[in-house]
């Protein structure tokens, strides 16, 4: 008698099916620092599918199923997929949220990690409700004057910013300075970057004089804590010294940006690529001023340090020529000013309308009117093509061209030109809205 044989197919047990998907997720993680994207795309997905199957009566298993959803959600974030980033995060709280409650802390760094999602592609709206949310977590569970409270509302203020909110902005700030002054005293590095914050909201909402006064106060903390010559100092001394420029306030601005200068190279060396925006800074302030003579070897300086750094074909160079080409300009050095430009147009493969047009206004300043024409039309058929006919600048630059034009006795032509600007400026006004007044209180 034949005795057919009985095979029997054992079920996995959870420990190997957590073996399993422990080993996915390990293999997705590496293969992300690897930069082998499709590979963690692939294991990373597997891993996901296993967090199906773990026991769901371990308490872990929320926690283990979202960390595999927030890896891949790393992973899109890092190649560029928002969407399906916004998704697997979304998917990751929610599933926190199931076995935890709605009203458990444990959420707060899932939610953080969704607003920040949100930011990241383009959807800081949605951010808005999420952030609100983690604020309310955290103070009912750690205190209203908590370190991560102070940090949810510099979140949520900077996320307003992005939205241009200023209105909304203030007051978050300054409860996170009040959160920070109850904490940590009034004269604590977190209460600087605190007076930072609001100083540039104040800036933004056209209030120098209390931009002022807070960049001051972050700057006395700092130094305060940090010494005089601390790299730390110069952000502050940056945004103090460009605000004043922008005030023309030329005489104030220059000492704050010189010492912001000063710092940087003896902290970092003369040649360092974080001295060049320095050198920048100053030497833009000194061409505000009229102080050509300051201005030239430190925009020369600045150019050398990004050829250097960032090699002959970057648009910092490029900048820096421009920068360099229009002070010469305006000392009508037209000959050292006319082959920046070029190097500068050369750099962005032709298609930068701001150099074409730099070079039609030196050719006209130097009296060739076949250059400048030609330099003038190339400006306009590449600002067309690659802006779009209704672009700012193309009015701009058609509005320097009919200027040319009438001087070289070409009416006709010039008056064809005014009749374009025209019909661009029409054509802007239209699509501006009229302003909105308030019902008065």
């Amino acid at each position: 008698m034949r005795i057919a044989a009985v095979f029997f197919c054992a079920a996995l047990l959870p420990a190997q099916r957590l073996n399993i998907f422990e080993t996915h997720l390990a293999s997705g993680k590496a293969a992300v620092q690897q930069s082998r994207y499709a590979e963690a795309d692939r294991q990373l997905r597997a891993a996901i599918a296993d967090a199906q199957s773990l026991d769901p009566s371990d308490p872990a298993t929320p926690a283990r199923t979202a960390e595999a959803l927030e890896t891949l959600c790393d992973l899109d974030l890092l190649i560029g997929k928002y969407e399906e980033a916004i998704s697997l995060e979304e998917k990751a709280v929610a599933t926190i949220e199931q076995s935890a409650g709605p009203d458990s802390h444990d959420l707060a760094p899932r939610l953080v990690r969704l607003a920040g999602t949100y930011r990241a592609g383009s959807q800081t709206p949605k951010a808005e409700p999420v952030l609100l949310r983690v604020l309310a977590l955290d103070i009912r569970a750690l205190g209203p004057d908590d370190e991560r409270v102070s940090t949810d509302y510099d979140s949520l203020g900077s996320a307003y910013v992005e939205m241009h909110r200023i209105g909304d902005a203030r007051p978050i700030y300054e409860k996170a300075l009040t959160t920070r002054v109850n904490r940590l005293g009034p004269d604590h590095l977190e209460v600087s970057g605190s007076y930072e914050n609001l100083a540039i909201i104040e800036e933004k909402d056209d209030k120098p004089k209390a931009a002022r006064v807070y960049y001051e106060k972050a700057l006395a903390i700092a130094e305060k804590k940090l010494g005089d010559e601390s790299y730390s100092l110069t952000g502050i001394l940056d945004r103090l010294g460009m605000m004043l420029r922008r005030l023309k306030n030329y005489g104030e601005a220059e000492p704050v940006l010189q010492r912001s200068l000063a710092i940087r190279e003896k902290t970092l060396g003369a040649r360092h690529s974080d001295v060049a925006p320095a050198l920048d800074n100053l030497a833009l302030t000194y061409f505000s001023d009229n102080k050509f003579a300051e201005a030239e070897p430190l925009f020369v300086r600045s150019l050398q340090i990004w050829l250097a750094t960032q090699g002959p074909y970057s648009p910092l160079v490029a900048q820096a020529l421009d920068n360099l080409g229009s002070l010469y300009s305006a000392q009508q050095r037209y000959d050292d000013a006319e082959p920046l430009f070029k190097r500068a147009l050369g750099i962005r493969e032709r298609q930068d309308i701001e150099s074409l047009s730099n070079l039609a206004l030196v050719y006209q300043a130097k009296n060739d009117a076949k250059n400048a024409d030609l330099y003038f039309q190339r400006a306009i058929l590449i600002g067309e093509k690659g802006l779009g006919g209704e672009h700012l600048e193309i009015s701009e630059t058609l509005e320097a061209y009919e200027v040319f034009l009438r001087a070289t006795g070409r009416i006709a032509e010039a008056k064809k030109v005014a009749s374009r600007v025209h019909d661009l400026k029409e054509h802007k006004d239209a699509e501006t809205p009229a302003p909105v007044r308030k019902a008065e209180k």
